[in-house]
């Protein structure tokens, strides 16, 4: 017999034999498994499957009295990098998990996930989770402080990069009184160590206990270029604390929009949409914007509270209040500055309140108590104002309002306008150092009130105002009006 047909036979015995041997080997792993995992008593599993060649186990219907309540309907991995040995002593990446150990997974999937007790420390759960691309890279998990628990998933957190994230149904309830927060459906692409590509949570909720409609809620919120790089390398120190700075969260977008719910509809008020985006020039300088649009308030006539709300619209002369809000501003580290450009509240036949202001001086101090979030080392910087404006133009908002007030002390609003401006130019705040500038400023404020038009307040101080001088402000006897360079002008 020629020795390729010999070659041939054996290589046929030998898959045979393999294939014969490999469910087998998938069943032993599976009895192995489960009674590993049942070993301490406290945490029973239905069934185990096990593919070798797929690199894949399934485990259904979980229960652990041990970890905080946990149950599990399904557990499934697959293309996953969990030492084999790991498995068969019992230890999966759902029970036996070691902080700072990788984990590697072509798809992660659990399915009627609980966590928790009610009473003690509220619940979580989840209808679905997916986790597809799962790659967890050897961290520390030594030295991790007073708050291990934080400190250590932060780190997780930080190690980790998922191509996609999918989790459908979850409610967390808060322990005693029974309040809930949920979510229809999260979505995130490609997160990396705490960078977000993209993210969407739709059907967010949050409803007070025992009650049948949500409190409020939100549609839809969308989420793009997010970085919380700086909160977890925070949170990942040994030395942190709940009370210490945690550092800036950077978004290129996002947006909310959809808003609704029990406190919305009590009060009549209605709202389109919240929107944050930011536009990076340089390394150095960036751009932002936040809007508000579509914000209605028309009170019905349903609450006490909301009947007081639409009897001060209606001595006004008004249905409905409609407000939009506008504000930009820049960010220079080069030239070390920080600007709003407009800073705008408006409101159709009412007024127009815009806020502009320019910082200088912006050291490194200064940059580096924006980016921790730590507002106490901001007066460690020499950052100073150099200059703020706010521009007050009325559209029908000052005679409204004087009729409203007309109306609730039973006075012609010719008196009323008169004694309010009277009331102005005599205004002597306490603490406060009273001088000709400050009488001048509330006299043009006063003729606001009795012709109407534009105020314009200009803060220019000189030298500008640094950070670390605000407490003087504050002091009894200061000069306001001299520290921050305050002026006021009327226009028609």
């Amino acid at each position: 017999m020629k020795k390729s047909v010999i070659a041939g036979i054996a290589a046929i015995v030998l898959v045979g034999i393999v294939a014969a041997a490999i469910p087998l080997g998938e069943r032993f792993a599976a009895s192995r498994i489960k009674a590993e995992i049942e070993r301490d008593g406290t945490t029973t599993v239905g069934q185990v499957e096990v593919e070798l060649l797929a690199r894949r186990v399934a485990l259904a219907d979980i229960k652990s009295s041990h970890a905080a309540g946990l149950s599990v309907g399904r557990w499934e991995a697959s293309g996953f990098g969990w030492p084999l040995a790991e498995l068969l002593r019992g230890r999966t990446p759902l029970a036996g998990f070691r902080w700072g150990s990788p984990l590697q997974a072509d798809r992660v999937e659990l399915r009627q996930v609980r966590l928790g007790d009610r009473s003690i420390a509220g619940t979580w759960s989840v209808e679905s989770l997916v986790l597809e691309g799962l790659d967890l890279a050897r961290f520390d998990a030594s030295d991790d402080g007073p708050y291990g628990g934080a400190v250590l998933l932060a780190r997780a957190m930080s190690a980790l990069s998922v191509r996609r994230f999918e989790q459908i149904g979850t409610i967390f309830t808060l322990p005693g009184n029974g309040d809930t927060f949920g979510v229809s459906k999260i979505d995130v692409d490609r997160y990396e160590g705490g960078r977000v590509a993209s993210a969407t949570a739709l059907g967010v909720e949050a409803t007070a206990g025992g009650g049948h409609a949500p409190l409020y809620r939100v549609s839809n919120i969308d989420l793009r270029g997010l970085d919380a790089r700086r909160i977890l390398a925070a949170l990942s120190s040994a030395d942190w604390h709940p009370n210490g700075p945690i550092g800036q969260v950077k978004v290129e977008r996002a947006s909310a929009a959809g808003f609704g719910g029990e406190m919305f509809t009590r009060y009549g008020v209605s709202l389109g949409s919240v929107t944050i985006e930011t536009l990076r020039e340089s390394d150095k300088v960036s751009r932002s914007r936040t809007r508000i649009d579509g914000f209605v308030l028309a009170p019905p006539l349903r609450n006490m509270e909301a009947l007081k709300l639409r009897i001060a619209l209606q001595a006004m002369g008004l249905r409905e209040l409609k407000l939009g809000f506008d504000c930009a501003g820049m960010e220079d580290r080069e030239r070390a500055e920080i600007t709003i450009d407009r800073c705008a509240l408006s409101g159709p036949d009412l007024a127009e309140i815009n806020f502009t202001a320019r910082v200088v001086g912006a050291d490194a101090a200064f940059w580096q108590a924006v980016d921790d979030g730590d507002t106490a080392a901001l007066y460690d910087s020499k950052a100073a104002l150099a200059s703020a404006r706010l521009v007050l133009a009325d559209g029908g908002l000052l005679e409204r309002g004087l009729k409203a007030l007309a109306a609730t002390t039973g006075q012609p609003v010719s008196a009323v306008r008169t004694n309010l401006a009277r009331d102005i130019r005599r205004f002597q705040p306490t603490d406060v150092l009273i001088t000709q500038n400050l009488t001048q400023l509330l006299d043009a404020v006063a003729r606001f009130v009795e012709k109407g038009g534009t105020l314009t307040v200009d803060a220019r101080p000189e030298p500008p105002l640094a950070i670390d001088r605000i407490d003087y402000l504050t002091s009894p006897g200061a000069d306001l009006i001299n520290a921050l360079g305050l002026t006021a002008t009327l226009s028609r």
